[in-house]
C-alpha cells in the first residue's frame, strides 16, 4: 500500500483558533466542514474541550469569521445525575456529528454532489477512492481497516465540486460499540492512526459497497445511466443543483465508471484500492 501521508499542512493541525477576546469564546468549537465554516457551542469547558479532541483533524484555526445562525450548532448534554454523564456526553457527541453534517449540507446545497459515501486519497496525488453505501455496509470499518496507510476524507459524507475536486469532512469516526444497530462513539482520527490530506483529493475511482458475511469479492462494473440511478438513494440537496442528472454523471465519468463490489471484509478491497490510488488525472 502506499505510505502513510506526512504531518499535515498548518490549516489542519489543532493549534487553537481565535478567542477574539470574548468571554464566551473558549467554549465554542469551529469546523470546516463540507467547505463551510460551521461553530459548534458547547455548554461547558469540559465538552469544548472533548470536542476539540474529536473533531482535532477540522479544526478551523484561521482569522476568527462571523458565522450565520444557520451555521451554529448547540451541543446539548441533557441532565441527568454525575455517574451518567460521560454516557450523555457520548450520545450528545453523536447527536452532534449529525446537526453539523445536515447545517453544512444546507449551507453548501448547490455547490456540490454530496455523496453518502467514505473516502481515502493518495497523501502525494490526491487520487481517491470514494465508497458509497447506506448505514451498516461497512464505510467507517473499510476507513479504520485501510485508511492508515492513506489519507482520510470521510467517513460518512464527500462533496464533489463541479472539476472533480472533493471537499474533505474530516469528522471524527461513528464507531458502533458492537454489532448492526448498537450504540456509536465519535472516536477522533488520531486515534485510528488517520491523518488529513495535505493536497487537494480528486474522485479517481467510485464503487458502491454491498457487504455480504461470507462473500467473495465480486466486482461488477454499471453503465453510466443504472449508475446515476444507483447513486440516487446515497445522494443528498440533488434538487439545489443545476443540472442536478448531469452533474451526477461527470462525477461517474471523472471516475472512470462506477462499480459494486459485493465484500465480506475490508481487506478484500486492498488491492482495488492500492490501482485506483496510484491513477493520474
Amino acid at each position: 500500500m502506499t505510505p502513510a501521508p506526512a504531518p499535515p499542512p498548518e490549516s489542519w493541525t489543532t493549534t487553537p483558533h481565535d478567542l477574539s477576546g470574548r468571554p464566551e469564546a473558549d467554549l465554542t468549537v469551529d469546523v470546516r466542514a463540507l467547505g463551510t465554516i460551521m461553530r459548534i457551542q458547547t455548554p461547558d469547558a469540559e465538552c469544548a474541550a472533548v470536542v476539540r479532541r474529536a473533531w482535532h483533524l477540522a479544526l478551523y484555526s484561521g482569522e476568527r469569521v462571523d458565522v450565520p445562525e444557520d451555521r451554529l450548532v448547540h451541543m446539548q448534554v441533557g441532565d441527568g445525575g454525575d455517574d451518567d454523564r460521560s454516557e450523555r456526553r457520548s450520545r450528545a457527541m453523536v447527536a452532534l456529528t449529525q446537526a453539523l453534517t445536515r447545517g453544512a449540507l444546507r449551507a453548501q446545497a448547490g455547490k456540490a454532489v454530496f455523496l453518502h459515501a467514505g473516502g481515502l486519497c493518495n497523501p502525494r496525488t490526491g487520487a481517491s477512492f470514494v465508497y458509497v453505501a447506506p448505514g451498516g455496509m461497512g464505510k467507517t470499518p473499510l476507513t479504520r481497516t485501510l485508511g492508515p496507510a492513506f489519507a482520510y476524507l470521510s467517513d460518512e459524507t464527500i462533496a464533489v465540486t463541479a472539476d472533480g475536486a472533493i471537499l474533505p469532512y474530516l469528522k471524527p469516526l461513528s464507531v458502533r460499540r458492537g454489532g448492526h444497530g448498537s450504540v456509536k462513539d465519535e472516536v477522533a482520527p488520531a486515534e485510528l492512526g488517520l491523518m488529513a490530506p495535505t493536497v487537494t483529493p480528486w474522485v479517481a475511482g467510485l464503487v458502491i459497497l454491498r457487504r455480504q458475511e461470507g462473500a467473495t469479492l465480486h466486482v461488477e462494473p454499471v453503465d453510466t445511466l443504472d449508475a446515476i440511478v444507483a447513486l440516487s438513494p446515497e445522494t443528498s440537496a440533488m434538487a439545489a443543483l443545476d443540472h442536478p442528472l448531469r452533474r451526477v454523471a461527470h462525477v461517474i465519468e471523472r471516475a472512470r465508471g462506477l462499480t459494486i463490489v459485493t465484500y465480506s471484509e475490508a481487506t478484500q478491497l486492498g488491492p482495488m484500492v492500492d490501482v485506483i490510488l496510484s491513477r493520474r488525472r
